[in-house]
């Protein structure tokens, strides 16, 4: 009775192990193998996500940028290709901040301003950084806290600034757009249902 209890116990364990492979080799083929369907990727899977977006023609634009992992990218390449896109736009603000800084020509308090705002420029970009980390490590909800982090870093350096109309204000409108498809991918990352 033992030995056949062995053979019908290692008799599962194949089944079980033979059906995982199958599921694999589904998932390889773009196959979802819980629903049966075909899993979005690159521009199918852009247009979908991007939809979602309140800057649908920027999520498009941004999420196409990278020529070599958008056309077959899945949801967590297209969270780090718009987290690299954030980063780039939160360096260009912060090169600004830094040339700002330098015009003598602005009152003293300005020039407080502007340096206030390149601190919490710098911890934006620490926290994107974060944030992909994060989502390199399946970890989408330490993704979301760190990118709204980093939108909370942006509004304080808006606030560190008088006016709306000034180039920094321009670039963070943007930065928080580019934020806000970050969150929208990574909300379909956590729910795919959503698509």
């Amino acid at each position: 009775m033992e030995r056949s209890t062995k053979l019908f116990w290692v008799l599962v364990l194949c089944v079980a192990v033979m059906a995982h492979q199958a599921a694999a080799l589904e998932i390889l083929k773009g196959i979802n193998p819980l629903i049966g369907v075909e899993t979005l990727t690159g521009k199918s899977l852009i247009n979908k996500v991007c939809i979602l977006s309140p800057s649908r023609d920027l999520c498009v634009e941004v999420l196409s940028s990278d020529k070599l992992r958008s056309p077959t990218a899945n949801l967590k390449d297209l969270a780090i290709i718009s987290l690299r896109f954030a980063a780039t736009n939160a360096s260009g603000i912060l090169a600004d901040a830094k040339t700002l800084i330098d015009d003598d020509s602005l009152e003293p308090d300005v020039q407080q301003g502007l340096a206030d705002c390149k601190e919490n420029i710098l911890d934006a970009e620490s926290q994107l950084e974060d944030t992909i980390a994060a989502l390199m490590i399946d970890s989408e909800a330490d993704a979301q806290r760190w990118l709204r982090a980093a939108l909370a870093a942006i509004d304080t350096c808006d606030a560190s600034i008088p006016g709306d109309d000034d180039v920094l204000s321009v670039k963070s409108a943007i930065f928080r757009k580019l934020c806000n498809i970050v969150i929208v991918v990574n909300k379909v990352l956590v729910n795919p249902t959503l698509l």
